[in-house]
């Protein structure tokens, strides 16, 4: 993993922050790569830092950008520039959003800059690292930020190297691990499905293509299968294939933040489709639900594949049925992507497919 720490000054005047993140630099060294930027290597002007940060981000190719400031409006620059360009940031404010903090000189300065980047940058990271118990909850009473989790200052709270490893690197796996599906590649996907298709129909594949495990993540893999309710199949496809995989983890326990459902204009479709199923295949099960973000789950076209593959039915009653219902234009899109997933054939479509 590949960290960037980026804090405005390393010297006396910003000494218990510049100390926090030698800590985390420190503890870190034998798990992570941690880069240190101030703002001595990036300049004093909003379009220089923004040019030189981003040089960096593709230097680097960070996993996470740790910003350590609060009221800096070149951190602002930095957190906007990582997060716009698709890494994700935590910020610590080591306390500059304690009450007595916001108070001072609020109207002449705070109020300006809270409306000008420090609620944005706040309310937009991944998630806010808080040095102590009494940090976290002077930014919970704001309600900007509701990712809101502890990391205490090890010199002021006695913690060792290996508690303050264990305790940042489980935060920045719960980010990673909570927005997996933005990291997910085409070539991960294209193998799991490819091993989910060979446990569902072995004989489907007129020629097994050869599979590379070359530069994939199984951590990302197996949150996605987990996420779909397809573990077993991809496991059992990976085995019938031949491929050497590591062991299942047991991503239930994998913290994760809650993410928002996004709206899901489909799910009503895929029951009606449910319905039209089980009347004309009675005691067949197809599984409708979502993934956390909102997605229907994969396993559930794939109990569709099953039931319109391997079970005997009137095809014209149920073109009736789905036209009915006002899902044929539906119902043939996804057949569509089932001749494309499993390679279902012409002759066991009730309708023609569309893409």
């Amino acid at each position: 993993m590949k960290i960037i720490h980026y804090i405005p000054r390393t010297d006396a005047t910003n000494a218990s922050a510049t100390e926090y993140v030698s800590c985390l630099v420190r503890s870190t060294a034998n798990v992570a790569e941690s880069y240190v930027i101030t703002q001595k290597d990036l300049g004093t002007s909003a379009i220089m830092v923004r040019t030189r940060f981003l040089h960096k981000l593709k230097e680097i190719r960070p996993d996470i950008v740790h910003i350590h400031a609060a009221w800096d409006s070149n951190a602002a620059v930095v957190e906007h520039t990582a997060r716009s360009h698709g890494f994700y940031t935590i910020v610590s404010v080591h306390g500059g959003l304690a009450p007595e903090v916001m108070e001072l000189e609020f109207f002449k300065h705070k109020l300006p800059r809270i409306i000008g980047y420090e609620f944005q940058m706040v309310r937009k990271c991944s998630a806010i690292v808080a040095i102590s118990d009494k940090d976290a909850q002077q930014v919970k009473q704001l309600r900007w930020k509701k990712r809101i989790v502890t990391i205490p200052h090890p010199s002021l709270h006695l913690t060792n190297d290996d508690e303050t490893s264990e305790l940042l690197m489980s935060i920045y796996r719960k980010v990673l691990d909570t927005n997996y599906m933005e990291r997910i590649t085409e070539e991960e996907l294209d193998f799991v499905h490819y091993c989910v298709r060979i446990a569902l129909w072995p004989a489907g594949s007129q020629e097994t293509k050869e599979v590379s495990t070359e530069n994939l993540s199984f951590r990302r893999i197996y949150i996605y299968a987990y996420d779909n309710n397809i573990t077993q199949l991809f496991t059992t496809g990976a085995q019938m294939l031949g491929v050497q995989i590591p062991p299942c983890p047991d991503v239930s326990s994998m913290p994760r933040f809650k993410v928002k459902q996004k709206r899901n204009t489909e799910i009503s479709n895929y029951q009606k489709l449910q319905e039209a199923i089980y009347s004309v295949i009675p005691g067949t099960k197809i599984e409708i639900a979502r993934t956390p973000a909102g997605a229907t789950i994969y396993r559930t076209i794939c109990d569709i594949f099953q039931a319109l593959r391997f079970h005997d039915y009137d095809e014209d009653n149920f073109a009736e049925i789905i036209k009915k219902k006002g899902i044929t234009k539906f119902t043939s899109r996804l057949l569509y992507q089932l001749q494309e997933a499993f390679g279902l054939e012409l002759g066991y479509m009730p309708i023609l497919p569309r893409k």
